[in-house]
């Protein structure tokens, strides 16, 4: 069964095949250029995450407040032991797909 967690899984477990890369090359100053699809896609504006072994490109919502209420409106009605509850088991899946258990 999916959770309202499922799609935050980390990139560890995603496989990446030739529909899903990009190809990006940083310019003599280090910016990256990101072709027009995906800037239309995810926005102009990311977070860069320095993970073992490769970075992630985390895109910035324009409304982050609005984000949070969508994400968040699955978990209405659970109770504070529902909803910790269900961060566990989406830890430990995470922590189970890394390998790591």
């Amino acid at each position: 069964m999916e959770t309202a967690t499922d799609r935050f899984m980390n990139s560890a477990g995603f496989l990446v095949h030739g529909e899903n890369m990009i190809r990006a090359t940083c310019d003599r100053k280090g910016r990256l250029y990101l072709q027009e699809s995906v800037r239309a896609k995810y926005g102009k504006t990311f977070i860069v995450v320095e993970a073992p072994g490769e970075l992630v490109l985390l895109p910035v919502p324009d409304d982050p407040v609005k984000d949070l209420r969508e994400w968040g409106r699955p978990l209405q009605g659970m109770s504070m032991e529902e909803i910790k509850r269900a961060i566990q088991e989406q830890a430990e899946k995470e922590v189970s797909a890394l390998g790591l258990r």
